[in-house]
């Protein structure tokens, strides 16, 4: 009885959610990347995932398998939830475009910095046509003054694939290239 009970009020909670907020790709709304990634921690929460981690510094790989409850996630998704742009201060600093990919049968959303000062320089969301179901999502992001600027390529394909590089360059020091990329695995 009380799981029937905890499974209706799950059911009319999220109801009320998805009636209430706004879709995030209605118009020129930004996307939210942590509303996606706690939706997508809340649906694989407990799930017996196994990721094989591949580590690579300046060229040189590492991996190991690690279970998804040993995982740091803060740590994982610390750099695509600050790319998130879907700050009410950020309307306006990004344009907006979408289009549909007859090839892959899929419909991009993209987002692009107009201000070079912006940490998130650009955000593609790729989806199903028909469905919304977002098939992955590419975001590039930059930060630094004139002596060391650090930059990012983040990728995300639902269940499949986490990657993160970082490039970091200094005027007075040397160049590093950091990948991380988890594959889930079943």
């Amino acid at each position: 009885m009380s799981v029937l009970l905890i499974s209706v009020l799950f059911f009319a909670a999220c109801k009320k959610k998805e009636s209430t907020a706004e879709s995030p790709f209605s118009g020129a709304t930004y996307f939210s990347i942590r509303q996606f990634g706690h939706d997508q921690f809340e649906t694989y929460w407990g799930q017996p995932f196994t990721l094989q981690r591949f580590v690579t510094v300046n060229g040189r790989v590492d991996s190991t398998y690690v279970p998804a409850f040993q995982v740091d996630w803060a740590q994982v998704l610390m750099p695509f939830f600050e790319s998130d742009i879907s700050d009410p201060a950020l309307v306006g600093k990004y344009r907006f475009s979408m289009f549909d990919d007859q090839a892959t049968d899929s419909r991009t959303y993209f987002y692009e910095a107009i201000e070079d000062d912006l940490f998130t320089r650009s955000l593609q969301i790729i989806t199903d046509p028909f469905t919304n179901a977002i098939k992955s999502i590419y975001i590039e992001a930059a930060e630094g003054d004139g002596g060391t600027r650090r930059s990012y390529k983040l990728f995300y394909q639902p269940v499949k694939v986490i990657q993160i590089q970082e490039f970091t360059s200094s005027k007075a020091g040397e160049d590093k290239s950091v990948r991380v990329e988890y594959r889930f695995l079943y």
